[in-house]
Order: C-alpha cells, then sequence, then structure tokens
C-alpha cells in the first residue's frame, strides 16, 4: 500500500516538473532553483524533458505495485529491475545536480528519494516472500508485463502525438495575469483590448515583416540558381519584360554566369517596361516566384475588427448591398483626410454600386472639429453630406467660426442646419462615434476599414480592380492617389 501511494506522489512530482519546463513559470513552490535545474543541459534527452521520462516511470511503477497491493498480481523480481534501474538513474542526475549544475531542485530530489524509498520497500517485500533475486525471476507475470506494455505505449503514443503536433503548431499557454496594480490586474486579452487597433496594427506588421522575410528568401535563393545578385534580380525582372519562370530566359541567364556586363548586354536586348508598371511587375514577380516553387505563405496576415454601430444613427452612401464595405473615422480639418476623401470619392462617383460607405466622425482638432462634424451629422440628415463635405475639405484651410456659413452649400437648409446642430439626437449621435474611436483606440485619421478589416485607398483599389478585373493602375484618380492613411496627430 505504501509502495503504490509514494508511486503516486512519485507521479504527480514527475507531471509538476514537466509543467515548470514547459511553461517556463518560475513557481517553484520550494525554493528558487528549480529552473536553474530543469533548463540546464542535463534537463532534456532526446528533445524531451527529463521529467516526461519520470512519467513514464512512475506510472509503469504505480501500475505494477497498484496489482500487487490491490490484486495480489506480484512481480517483485521486475520491480526491483525497474526501480534498481531507475535509482541508478536518479543517483547519476543528482550528481550532475549537486556537482555540475551547482544547484538544487526539491523536486527534483524528491523523485530521487521516493525512488530510492521504492526500491528498499519492494527489496523488502522480496525478502519477505523469501524469494532470491535472479535472472529468472526478473521475468513478469503475463498480467503485469501486458498491463505495463499497454501503460507504456499509451504513453509513449500521447507524447509522441504531442511532439509531432509541437512541430506543426506554436502552442502556449498565457498568464492569468499580465499587469498587477492596487487599482486592478489585468489578462493579457485585456490589454490586448484595451490597445484596441494599435494591437492590431503590430501584429498584422509583424506578419508582414514574417512574409516579407519568406518572400526575400526564396527570390534569394532564386537569384543564386540564375546567378545573381538580388538587386540584378528584381533589375531583370521588373524592368524588363521577361518572366522568371520562362524556361528559355533562365537558360540564357544562367549561361551569362553572373558576369554584369554579360548581363547588361544581354538586357538591352529585350524591351523595358514603362516606370508606372514597376509595381505591378514587382508583384507579378512575386506571384511567379510563389507559383514556381509551389510555397504559400500560412499565416494571417489581416485581422477583422468588430466595430459596433452607432446606436443613434449613421451617415451611409452608395448600395447597402456591395461587395466593399468601407467605414471611415476622419475629421474635417485633417489635410490627409481632404486628400482621402477626394481619392475614395473618384471611385465612389464612378462605381457607385460597389461601395457602401459609411462616414464617422473622429473630431481630433478640438471644439471647432466637433462643430463641422455635427453640421456633416445634419447635412445628411437633408440627404446631401458629400456636397457638404466636398465643400468643407476643398475649404479647410481657410474656414473658420465665422466664414462657416459661406461654406455650406446653397443646396442645404441652414436654418434647420442651424437648429440640428442644438438637437440632442445628432449630438448623441456625435458622442457615440467619439465613444466608439476610444473603444478602439483609434489614434490616428483618417482610419479606414474595408469589410471589418483596416484598410487604405491602396488596398480599397486593389479590390475593387480585382472586382472589376482591372489593372488597379487605372483606377487611381492621379491627383489624389498617394495614400494618406495612418496619419497620426
Amino acid at each position: 500500500m505504501i509502495s503504490f501511494i509514494l508511486s503516486i506522489l512519485g507521479l504527480i512530482n514527475s507531471v509538476y516538473l514537466t509543467s515548470l519546463k514547459l511553461l517556463q513559470k518560475d513557481a517553484c513552490i520550494i525554493g528558487s532553483s528549480c529552473q536553474d535545474v530543469i533548463n540546464s543541459a542535463y534537463g532534456m534527452l532526446f528533445g524531451l524533458p527529463i521529467s516526461i521520462y519520470g512519467i513514464l516511470f512512475f506510472s509503469i511503477i504505480s501500475y505494477i505495485t497498484y496489482q500487487r497491493c490491490f490484486n495480489n498480481q506480484q512481480s517483485l523480481g521486475f520491480e526491483v529491475a525497474l526501480l534498481s534501474i531507475g535509482s541508478i538513474v536518479s543517483l547519476y542526475l543528482m550528481i550532475i545536480q549537486f556537482f555540475i549544475v551547482n544547484s538544487f531542485c526539491i523536486f527534483c530530489s524528491f523523485s530521487a528519494t521516493v525512488t530510492f524509498i521504492l526500491l528498499i520497500l519492494s527489496l523488502l517485500a522480496l525478502n519477505d516472500i523469501n524469494e532470491s533475486f535472479s535472472f529468472n525471476s526478473i521475468k513478469p507475470s503475463r498480467h503485469i508485463f501486458i498491463g505495463s506494455t499497454l501503460v507504456l505505449l499509451s504513453l509513449i503514443s500521447f507524447v509522441l502525438y504531442a511532439k509531432s503536433i509541437s512541430n506543426n503548431y506554436s502552442i502556449s499557454v498565457t498568464s492569468k495575469q499580465a499587469a498587477v496594480s492596487s487599482i486592478r490586474d489585468f489578462s493579457t486579452k485585456e490589454l490586448n483590448d484595451l490597445s484596441g487597433i494599435e494591437y492590431t496594427k503590430a501584429r498584422m506588421q509583424m506578419q508582414s515583416i514574417r512574409k516579407q522575410s519568406f518572400m526575400t528568401y526564396i527570390a534569394k535563393h532564386d537569384a543564386s540558381i540564375l546567378n545573381l545578385q538580388l538587386d540584378q534580380y528584381y533589375q531583370t525582372f521588373v524592368q524588363n519584360k521577361l518572366r522568371m519562370d520562362d524556361q528559355n530566359t533562365r537558360n540564357a541567364i544562367k549561361r551569362l554566369k553572373g558576369n554584369p556586363s554579360l548581363l547588361q548586354q544581354y538586357l538591352s536586348n529585350v524591351d523595358d517596361v514603362d516606370r508606372n508598371e514597376f509595381r505591378n511587375r514587382f508583384d507579378r514577380l512575386q506571384t511567379d516566384i510563389l507559383t514556381y516553387y509551389d510555397a504559400s505563405f500560412l499565416l494571417d496576415t489581416t485581422y477583422k475588427i468588430s466595430i459596433q454601430d452607432n446606436q443613434y444613427g449613421s451617415i451611409q452612401v452608395g448600395n447597402t448591398k456591395a461587395p466593399l464595405q468601407v467605414i471611415i473615422f476622419s475629421d474635417f480639418l485633417c489635410s490627409h483626410c481632404a486628400q482621402f476623401h477626394a481619392s475614395l470619392d473618384h471611385l465612389f462617383k464612378r462605381y457607385p454600386d460597389f461601395f457602401n460607405i459609411t462616414y464617422r466622425s473622429f473630431p481630433i482638432r478640438g471644439q471647432f472639429s466637433e462643430l463641422l462634424a455635427l453640421y456633416g451629422i445634419c447635412s445628411a440628415n437633408q440627404n446631401n453630406y458629400l456636397a457638404y463635405a466636398d465643400s468643407i475639405y476643398s475649404n479647410q484651410n481657410t474656414i473658420t467660426y465665422e466664414t462657416i456659413n459661406d461654406f455650406i452649400p446653397d443646396s442645404l437648409d441652414k436654418s434647420k442646419l442651424n437648429v440640428c446642430i442644438q438637437d440632442a439626437t445628432a449630438n448623441k449621435l456625435l458622442d457615440d462615434d467619439i465613444n466608439e474611436v476610444r473603444r478602439l483606440n483609434i489614434q490616428s485619421t483618417p482610419t479606414v476599414f474595408l469589410n471589418g478589416y483596416l484598410s487604405n485607398i491602396g488596398s480599397i483599389q486593389a479590390e475593387l480592380s480585382n472586382l472589376l478585373g482591372v489593372s488597379s493602375l487605372s483606377l487611381q484618380d492621379h491627383s489624389h492617389a498617394h495614400d494618406h492613411s495612418e496619419h497620426k496627430h
């Protein structure tokens, strides 16, 4: 009975040590040197923590002692043999702990102590039945052998399965507490929520770096096959009408053996590409590289954001069932918002059925911005928001409190506007937009979302071009084609 209890304690101890190793938490219940020992060079064997083998060992010993104590299934010779091997290994690990690692882990020592005691108890039990320890006595009974084998195989299968998963997936356990204070404690998720879209931007940037590193690695590999430097490689396939997947072209370049003069001579006989096409050529090259090497970037590079509707209404134009659902948080005094508005308005007027645009207020410049936002809300009540927005954005550098009425389009009823801006519903609508800005932790104007994802004019043009099946260059309003989203104030 004592042997079974001790073996169970040994098993629990091994599980605890494994959790310390895998979670890497400096949370040793007793002492402070557990991590020093389990994270030493001797803490792993064949790619697994030593404590994993402890779980296997004590599971089998627990099964054997259980059968001996409760079912009278005795294989003491086999038990002594296993515990003798375990004791030798434990002694070896203790020597390493004290004399090589020069540290002390009470739970590692407890495991060794339990093994030694179990060996002594099994030897005493062997003596009680007057059975001598011999080679023949090591052979376990059929029942013990089958049971121990099943326990061993089950645990090995579980470990191998877990190891195979770890090779394909990154598995981590996040601490419940990520930050503490006298006010309250925060989990990692709560901090992520507080960070809002800034956290999302950081994740997107990290994935973008990973993706570009992946693409650069493949491009360097292909360039080396063609005896080219990376800059030569991009110059060859971006600035000239050549395809990297054309085998005749590849063979011709290989024969040049990386000679710069011969390369330039070869390219001089190839048609150049218009500079305006370089961006599209580069994108096409990246697609061709991925196809040629059967490569794919598997990680998400965008993350959908849940944007709460304004409970007091909304300013929308376009087709409510359109494939491009755009939400914009902007300020009428923001120059980059004016440029973005002109670019998007250019696309919307050409392809109105493809867009549903929701305009939301982020009056970042203070009270005058708030007043202009209120006028915008009230102009939407008269179904004339775009005319008002066009006028204000076009004259934002000269408009003042005193001259605001001069820039309100004649199509709007000014007396109704002046009544509306005092209305409680209009003010609540503005306040609800501001509350959503705070919830999302929006820090810049304009902040744009396309179908729930952070976006900009470039990605909107790209999505529209995909829907139309045309080049994104043909969609650009060249006077307003620059991407001015993400401008911080």
